[in-house]
């Protein structure tokens, strides 16, 4: 049987940050020459919902610490067969600790996005949303086959059938170590600094905005499933995509309450647009 290495993608300094992953340019079947790791991680994913058209591919995610602080700590098995209500994954992977399994979506002509999770070992759902809790798995020696990593996956989490639209504006200079900025749509208003809150809260995220711009006009596909959304918000990371370093810098305020945020309802096939944002970096 051949062993297949673990993938990971390369550290090289480029514009996107954990939540935005790589376009895979190599195949995770690769043989890089290291020594065949013989120890592996498995189960079993049960599928819930509807593959959205856009769907590309699937696979799982491992990594140490969750959320990852850089590109090359998520460990990727092969793409994961979603036709099926169930279907069986793994991942050879050496003996450690690991902090987190997700299963991640992909949609057609985009690079990977982490934001994009529709299942995570541990967690439970509610409807669509997912609750995170974190279940730790360990491989404890070199020769272990761990198979009871079993994951609920919901497609619904990513079939995105609506969408906002809207302006951001950027007023003063811009901080120097500006690494990426992002628009994100959330179910509800998530804890100031909370990674986690910020990861599992939101419905769209898109780290693909530029910077250094004045203004941009932004278009983020959403799900109408939600009905309302409770909070729209631009994120800022710097330019050494640390997640840790997560601020928001501006949001959708109520048009009759500008210090409050605004509620945005979601509607199938339909966009809702006027959704301005703006955010003063002199501040």
């Amino acid at each position: 049987m051949v062993r297949r290495s673990i993938m990971r993608l390369p550290d090289v300094k480029i514009k996107f940050i954990p939540f935005i992953l790589i376009l895979l340019a190599i195949s995770c079947n690769i043989d890089h020459g290291l020594t065949p790791i013989h120890s592996k991680m498995g189960g079993k994913i049960f599928f819930q919902g509807t593959a959205p058209g856009r769907t590309d591919e699937i696979r799982v995610a491992v990594v140490k610490e969750f959320p990852p602080r850089a590109i090359n700590e998520l460990l990727f098995s092969d793409q994961i067969p979603f036709q099926e209500d169930t279907v069986e994954w793994e991942i050879y992977l050496p003996p450690d600790e690991y902090a987190a399994v997700i299963v991640v979506w992909k949609e057609k002509y985009h690079s990977w996005n982490l934001s994009d999770v529709i299942g995570l070992y541990g967690g439970q759902f509610v409807g669509d949303l997912l609750i995170p809790t974190f279940e730790t798995v360990t491989i404890p020696d070199e020769n272990a086959v761990v198979d009871t990593i079993h994951i609920v996956a919901n497609l619904n989490r990513v079939n995105r059938d609506a969408g906002i639209e809207g302006s951001i504006s950027f007023l003063g200079d811009w901080p120097s170590n500006t690494g990426t900025v992002a628009i994100g749509a959330f179910i509800d208003i998530p804890e100031k600094g909370n990674i986690i809150d910020y990861y599992f809260k939101n419905v769209a995220l898109d780290f693909n905005l530029p910077v250094f711009v004045s203004r941009y006009d932004y278009r983020l596909r959403v799900q109408s499933a939600v009905d309302t959304l409770k909070y729209v918000a631009v994120l800022w990371i710097d330019d050494q995509f640390d997640l840790g370093t997560i601020e928001e810098i501006g949001f959708y305020r109520d048009p009759q309450n500008p210090d409050n945020p605004g509620s945005v309802p979601v509607a199938r096939d339909s966009t809702s647009g006027g959704i301005d944002i703006t955010v003063d970096f002199s501040r």
